[in-house]
């Protein structure tokens, strides 16, 4: 089967949910549902990079492919997750294209890059140096490469940062944006959607992949049909408040029909 970076360049369009209760259990689970790529959250969630490991290993028998969100852009963050062995990674608030290409140097080794290189034991090579050189050649071929652009700032460097290369996909942050606009939240205002907009269409202008999660009226549909390759959507903590809060609601109308 075609990798993940792979798949978005032949211009496939690509499920996605989250991660984020630091349970194997819930992430098999949710890898057993068929989506094309579970989100390991390591921003906001109490996630570390053991559990990820986990997490990732649950998701692999479930039949997924598991990317992991770093908890930030720094190169030590970087180095750990990759080291770590996913798929892909997200990395957030991505500020400039000078920023996106220091994010791109955390995941090269020197002299491409500033990767902290111990190739032999890491989980990424199964602790293996005979793994090294698939390993290099994934990382060239096959490793995808998220960033997440969710300020005003970034919206007026959204060309260059696009751009960058070694940046395969650039992935809208709805949440931030709105905050960073001065309404966290508010995504109906002008100043949202016409940033929202830019982002997507000066993305795609640079022949860059792009990405969202599914907020307020931006629907599954409505992001596919604007461009976008990699729709996440469902949390396993989301969904399993919901289904909880139903179930609950359930019980309380059946026993107000025995009252």
């Amino acid at each position: 089967m075609a990798s993940l970076k792979k798949r978005i360049l032949r211009g496939d369009r690509l499920t996605g949910g989250w991660l984020s209760l630091s349970s194997p259990i819930a992430a098999q689970i949710m890898a057993e549902a068929g989506y094309d790529v579970l989100m390991i959250d390591l921003e906001h969630t109490a996630s570390d990079y053991l559990s990820a490991i986990s997490l990732m290993q649950a998701v692999q028998a479930g039949g997924g492919t598991p990317v992991i969100r770093c908890s930030s852009a720094d190169v030590v963050d970087i180095k750990r997750t990759l080291d770590a062995g996913p798929a892909g990674i997200m990395v957030p608030n991505i500020r400039d294209a000078a920023h996106a290409r220091e994010v791109v140097a955390h995941c090269r080794y020197a002299p491409e890059g500033d990767r902290g290189a111990a190739p032999g034991y890491i989980r990424a090579t199964a602790y293996s140096g005979n793994r090294v050189p698939d390993y290099l050649r994934a990382m060239r071929e096959d490793f995808l490469l998220i960033i997440q652009v969710e300020s005003a700032g970034a919206v007026s460097e959204i060309d260059a940062i696009a751009a960058t290369d070694g940046v395969d996909m650039v992935f809208i942050g709805p949440a931030d944006l709105s905050a960073s606009l001065g309404r966290v939240g508010d995504f109906s205002s002008a100043a949202f959607t016409e940033a929202f907009a830019r982002i997507e269409s000066r993305t795609l202008a640079a022949g860059t992949a792009l990405g969202c999660i599914t907020f307020a009226d931006w629907t599954a549909g409505r992001l596919y049909a604007n461009g976008h390759q990699l729709v996440l959507a469902g949390a396993d903590a989301m969904l399993l408040a919901a289904a909880a809060a139903g179930d609950r609601q359930e019980l309380s109308a059946a026993l107000e029909q025995q009252a």
